[in-house]
């Protein structure tokens, strides 16, 4: 179901190693972030606890990301040519992106509903083309021809008002 109107952040990431991440800043990142970037060497999304890596097809350009807070899962878009669903605890209410230009989102921006169990839809949109773009590019062309093609929407809804560790007692 798509929840009715959301409040949507957009950002540039500007990508290290082919990647970009997003984590609750107010939880110890080093051994989450290890386990998300591993997960998206071999998946293209990589998850932990409280963080999510994003391999992208090019680090040459900054690639746009909005980020969406809805009510609920939201509808299907066929238009995406990259989706991976999963779920991320964020005890502190904040989402952080590190790679970001904006200071907020490296900080970390409120999210509306607080803390919780986020279920997140990551979307990529023009990687194919990017991909394409990329291989048969040659000098410093390319840089410009890639620029706005690859873009990200990453969606949250929160499934729980508690975050839970796979490691929590039932």
């Amino acid at each position: 179901m798509n929840a009715g109107p959301a409040p949507i952040r957009r950002t540039t990431v500007s990508c290290n190693y082919r990647m970009f991440g997003m984590h609750d800043p107010s939880c110890e990142e080093s051994d989450n972030f290890a386990t998300a970037v591993s997960a998206a060497s071999r998946e293209v999304v990589g998850w932990a606890p409280n963080a999510v890596m994003v391999e992208v097809v090019c680090d040459l350009v900054r690639i746009g990301v909005q980020v969406e807070v809805l009510a609920g899962e939201p509808a299907a878009d066929e238009s995406a040519d990259l989706l991976r669903d999963g779920r991320l605890e964020v005890p502190g209410g904040l989402l952080s992106v590190p790679q970001s230009a904006d200071e907020a989102f490296q900080r970390g921006v409120d999210l509306p509903d607080g803390p919780g169990t986020y279920g997140v839809r990551v979307l990529g949109y023009g990687r194919a083309r990017a991909r394409r773009l990329r291989d048969e590019g040659v000098g410093p062309a390319i840089v410009g021809a890639l620029a706005g093609i690859e873009h990200y929407r990453i969606c949250l809804w929160r499934v729980l008002s508690e975050p839970r560790w796979e490691d929590d007692e039932d």
